[in-house]
């Protein structure tokens, strides 16, 4: 997947130029009048050369050598999708589209595998959807370009209901969505699980960058909303929420599923490593931070960015684990989420909640055995344990998830750290 929607977003935006002048200004084609038809709706414009209409868009080229069964089967795709997420599934039709078929014009030049933007007029000066798709990125690979004609077409539903002049920063749980909606809207494709490489390259990485493809594999996350939380019209619901305002999309979701977003993307984590989600075996296994081949006495590894996770193998001899630092901890053996450290083989998840996880967040630090060289906080005197160290023993679960994940807080060193037991984890930039 390499839709060019953060381009578009940062130039719609005035953030940055557009890479492509389509992306802020309509083809001359665009420009011209409307062509209504004798039956059902016309074509805001200036039709092109070739092209083929459905019920509710319109594919259309200029370009000599495009298959026109390619546009058919992307045509037949789109028109697919609009019952599954328009019809059925509640989400507010694309600006235009009461009236008009929606434009999608293929271009085998185009930079990457397609885009979306919006053109503002006088009658729709909230800017109605255009989609440009290459017809040719993956030629061996026919049914990645349809799923990536409803991932635009995710796109055109998300500007109805979401400001663009909100710029890039928004584009991460835009292309998210858009993937998830990908695989609801179109079960048989598939390829949409290929972006989950650019989570397992950098699960570490800050749950909102949108460097190095990581909103495309953070697509994962609505997999876990979708299937363990709220279901599809939750996704929906997020969406609806948003509208006409600019809270941050951590905060729309928590609200609108009423966990915790730190404990969601734990979870989300958790059952990742697990390969427990529906479609699971697809997806790309994230990168180890760390691997033992029994529980070390006391190892360290580099904090996540915030609620970015870090993964690390243990081998053997479970019981007693410690883990230390502003993370939720989450167990995972036999392909499944465990309630505490089992004595066999498992997977460490730890995922970062503080303000300042970031670059420079510090460490997480495990163990069986921590050195003597700390300082354990004093009891609350109102008895809460909230604040201490969880010591001799596993890490309580938190059940709400159905699974182990569990809050833990950062021990205060009084001597140098310890040394690193394993690679550090990898950064995304």
């Amino acid at each position: 997947m390499d839709c060019l929607l953060s381009d578009v977003l940062a130039a719609l935006s005035g953030e940055a130029p557009p890479t492509d002048p389509r992306m802020v200004a309509p083809p001359p084609a665009l420009r011209a009048a409307p062509s209504p038809r004798a039956e059902g709706k016309g074509v805001l414009g200036e039709s092109l050369t070739w092209h083929v209409d459905g019920a509710h868009f319109t594919v259309q080229w200029d370009t000599p050598g495009v298959d026109p069964a390619r546009a058919d089967a992307i045509l037949a795709q789109l028109e697919a999708a609009w019952p599954v997420l328009v019809d059925e599934g509640g989400w507010p039709a694309p600006v235009s589209s009461d009236a008009w078929l929606l434009w999608v014009i293929l271009d085998p030049d185009l930079g990457g595998s397609g885009y979306t933007t919006v053109y503002t007029t006088d009658a729709y000066p909230e800017g109605y959807p255009v989609t440009y798709l290459n017809p040719s990125y993956a030629p061996d690979e026919p049914d990645f370009t349809l799923s990536v004609a409803v991932h635009e077409f995710g796109h055109m539903l998300q500007y109805r209901l979401r400001d663009w002049q909100l710029g890039s920063v928004e584009s991460w749980y835009w292309e998210a969505t858009s993937e998830w909606v990908a695989e609801r809207a179109a079960p048989t494709l598939d390829t949409y699980a290929d972006s989950t490489w650019w989570y397992a390259q950098w699960p570490d990485a800050r749950f909102d960058r949108i460097e190095r493809f990581h909103p495309y594999g953070m697509l994962l996350l609505d997999a876990y909303l979708d299937e363990r939380v709220f279901g599809l019209e939750g996704v929906r619901d997020t969406w609806l929420a948003g509208e006409g305002n600019d809270t941050t999309w951590d905060v729309l979701i928590a609200g609108v599923a009423g966990r915790d977003f730190g404990e969601l993307v734990a979870g989300m984590a958790a059952e990742v490593a697990a390969g427990s989600l529906r479609e699971g075996a697809l997806y790309d296994a994230p990168v180890r931070a760390a691997s033992h081949d029994v529980a070390p006495a006391w190892a360290v590894i580099d904090a996540p960015e915030r609620y970015g996770s870090a993964f690390v193998d243990i081998g053997a001899r479970g019981a007693g684990l410690i883990v230390e630092g502003d993370v939720l901890v989450g167990y995972v053996a036999d392909g499944a989420v465990v309630d505490e450290p089992p004595d066999g083989p498992y997977t460490l998840v730890v995922t970062a909640l503080g303000e300042d996880a970031g670059e420079d967040a510090g460490e997480v630090a495990y163990g069986v055995t921590p050195p003597d060289d700390t300082e354990t906080p004093e009891p609350d005197p109102e008895g809460c344990a909230c604040d201490a160290p969880v010591r001799g023993g596993a890490t309580p679960s938190l059940g709400w998830l159905g699974g182990a994940l569990a809050l833990v807080a950062t021990r205060r060193w009084s001597g140098p750290r310890g040394r690193r037991s394993g690679p550090r984890g990898r950064r995304s930039g």
